[in-house]
């Protein structure tokens, strides 16, 4: 009797059995230049993924990102947002510049990551990013990030030009591999 219910149990235990594995990224970091000191422009930069994060044939159950946004500058206060997303044309050598008449195509579409903020003279802000979008990031090999800026307030003191740094970017991610056909080894037939 202990048997049959033993025989019964291990293939439902292992069919309902994965591994779960807590990843960090090395981090990353990206300097957005800022060339509007009136009306915002859109400056997209490519973010290649690191190696760890491509062709994994996972499940991800959670993601996060932690960054540190720095503002350089020691007079003027730089006004920012910013949106993820997994089309784009820049490259992690040229950055590209859009106006605020003419976002790419894709901005609507993209998901916002950062909500418009003021990033004072030589502060870092901490910022945790929790978007769906970079769920669907892990496996690609590259990701855009599109940063709308402008200088909000000047000082004195301060050569041209500008730019924001994201730093330190990490992703977390929680995945699972399931342990798919084991259950035929430990099966009613294999015991």
């Amino acid at each position: 009797m202990k048997r049959s219910l033993l025989a019964l149990l291990c293939p439902l235990l292992l069919t309902a059995c994965s591994a779960e594995l807590a990843v960090d990224t090395p981090p990353q970091s990206v300097a957005i230049p800022v060339t509007s000191a009136i009306r915002p422009v859109y400056v997209e930069v490519a973010v290649d993924m690191p190696e760890e994060t491509q062709n994994l044939d996972v499940v991800v159950k959670e993601i996060t990102a932690d960054l540190t946004v720095f503002n350089p500058s020691k007079a003027f206060t730089l006004k920012s947002s910013a949106r993820l997303s997994l089309v784009g044309t820049a490259t992690p050598e040229a950055p590209v510049v859009y106006s605020d008449n003419n976002p790419p195509s894709y901005y609507a579409s993209a998901e916002e990551l950062l909500p418009q903020k003021e990033f004072p003279p030589s502060t870092r802000t901490p910022v945790n990013v929790n978007s769906p979008t970079l769920r669907q990031a892990i496996g690609k090999p590259r990701i855009w990030i599109i940063v709308s800026n402008t200088v909000s307030s000047t000082g004195i003191g301060d050569p041209l030009p500008l730019e924001l740094r994201l730093e330190d970017m990490v992703l977390h991610a929680l995945v699972s591999k399931p342990f798919e056909g084991l259950e035929g080894m430990l099966g009613p037939s294999g015991l």
